[in-house]
């Protein structure tokens, strides 16, 4: 048993570290592979932000938030979950495996003495080299396994739980954006269906017991890239 811990630790601990180097392809590099609703849906927010930035005082000094971190710093916050929601989806669907391309949002909350998330992300399928959206619903269990961190210091492992990851198929319009913890503008999709996911599905009896953390994450292709320059392909354009 005593084994079975410590190599389940250092399994932990290198998928941690090897989350913290992932990095995802460039906006524009995913372009050509993205369906039209998705490049279509991207050019729509793009608009509306830009929109927000005109009406903005110009001298108003920016967020710190977005100008701290980079695109692949945000990513890499959020692969952990999603290479825990895809190891799921796979291991149900042998022959229709799918790989992690870019985490797109995510949202947390503590329910049931857990931390809860629901995030999309997009995936490429190994067979059709198609990129598809992704909901999935991941919460962690507590464990007393630990490995020692950084700091020298025994740090827990918590055990993760998927509870559904499933694609989110188009037209994404039939889709809603939000949930008893999800709020719309994450553009968050959810599967259809209250009963698709546990955490957040009645907001009349489950609100009250959730309890709220903050995201501090961005909008994913808002943040600057590393060795990128210029606008995102799909920003509004002068003129345009």
């Amino acid at each position: 048993m005593e084994e079975a811990s410590t190599v389940a630790a250092a399994e932990a601990e290198a998928e941690a570290m090897e989350c913290g180097q992932w990095t995802a392809p460039a906006l524009e590099e995913l372009l050509p592979d993205l369906s039209r609703e998705e490049q279509l849906r991207l050019q729509n927010r793009f608009r509306d932000r830009d929109g927000k930035l005109k009406r903005h005082d110009k001298k108003a000094s920016p967020s710190p938030q977005l100008s701290m971190r980079s695109e692949q710093e945000r990513d890499s916050f959020m692969i952990l979950e999603v290479r825990h929601a895809l190891r799921h989806y796979n291991a149900r669907h042998p022959g229709g495996e799918f790989d992690a391309v870019k985490p797109l949002m995510e949202a947390r909350v503590g329910f049931r003495g857990q931390v809860w998330f629901h995030m999309n992300f997009w995936a490429r399928s190994r067979t059709s080299n198609k990129i598809k959206r992704f909901f999935a619903e991941v919460h962690y269990k507590p464990s007393t396994t630990t490995f020692v961190g950084l700091g020298r210091k025994p740090v827990p492992v918590p055990i993760p739980i998927v509870e559904i990851c499933t694609i989110i198929e188009e037209p994404l319009c039939q889709y809603k954006r939000s949930c008893a913890f999800c709020p719309a503008q994450f553009d968050i999709l959810h599967p259809k269906g209250c009963r698709k996911f546990v955490c957040g599905n009645d907001k009349d009896g489950i609100e009250q017991r959730l309890v709220r953390r903050p995201a501090g994450l961005e909008m994913p292709f808002t943040c600057p890239q590393r060795g990128f320059q210029g606008l995102h392909p799909l920003a509004p354009q002068k003129g345009v």
